[in-house]
């Protein structure tokens, strides 16, 4: 599958030269937005997160207007799509150390996933695939994925995602989610200091649970602290609020919390209606 359109630079174009950083050594960020009739979702949000990924890797600080404008011409007439956005340090040679901070904007817009979530949710399984701990990597969204990559070749077809957990064994996320856990009527979600993406939608989600009056706290998640939750559910910014329907050791079902915050998301224009 090709993208529907890119511009690097600002100008339409799909190829990079061999010295891109990113292709080299990951050395960049990336972005995965929801477009829904021709709007950016949640754009501010990724737009804060891609300046704090800069920050952390030492890349010039972002340009909000001048990437707005690009984005937007893209989303133009889009009515369900997804906008990849890619910074990535400009080439200077062979060698890991870089001499610039400056970026190379790459910006793709891609079709809208063919097979979509059953409003019943997604089976889940345990991916043996560990998460490096880094915390001066942990939380934004940095180029480098295979963990990711490994993690979602060990699923088979009858799983929608793969829960991950760190080399220390903590339940961090999925391979493309961040992972809620709601227990007696609050909701607990992994502490991602050490291993994982910060995911837009997870802080939304937070911040829809406060408005609803639900509880919500950040900590550690052990595997059995997972089976023995009321109900799980999967977030991302195209998923959106994706209910866990059953795991190999239990099943789950959509639970009421997911519920009630998925409404709530749907019903601000937060999430992708497809």
């Amino acid at each position: 599958m090709s993208p529907m359109c890119c511009l690097i630079n600002g100008r339409p174009d799909e190829r990079v030269g061999v010295a891109n950083r990113g292709l080299q050594y990951g050395d960049g960020l990336f972005e995965t937005i929801a477009i829904q009739d021709g709007r950016l979702l949640l754009w501010s949000q990724h737009l804060d997160r891609l300046a704090i990924g800069a920050s952390r890797l030492g890349l010039a600080a972002i340009n909000r207007a001048l990437l707005t404008a690009e984005a937007t011409e893209l989303a133009v007439g889009i009515q369900l799509g997804i906008l990849k956005l890619m910074l990535v340090r400009e080439a200077s040679g062979r060698g890991y150390r870089p001499s610039s901070q400056e970026v190379d904007r790459i910006l793709a817009l891609w079709p809208w996933p063919a097979r979509g979530v059953s409003a019943e949710g997604v089976d889940v399984m345990w991916c043996r695939t560990r998460l490096a701990r880094q915390p001066q990597l942990a939380g934004i969204k940095h180029l480098n994925r295979l963990e990711q990559v490994l993690g979602q070749q060990e699923l088979g077809s009858g799983h929608g995602e793969g829960l991950m957990q760190d080399t220390d064994g903590w339940v961090i996320a999925g391979t493309m989610s961040n992972v809620f856990l709601g227990e007696r009527g609050a909701l607990i979600t992994p502490s991602l200091d050490y291993a994982g993406v910060a995911g837009v939608m997870r802080a939304r989600v937070m911040d829809c649970a406060a408005d609803l009056g639900i509880r919500v706290t950040i900590d550690g998640i052990t595997r059995a602290h997972v089976l023995r939750a009321d109900e799980i559910f999967l977030t991302n910014s195209v998923l959106g609020v994706c209910a866990v329907r059953s795991l190999p050791e239990r099943e789950y079902g959509r639970g009421p919390i997911a519920q009630r915050i998925h409404e709530a998301i749907r019903a601000c224009g937060d999430a992708a209606v497809s």
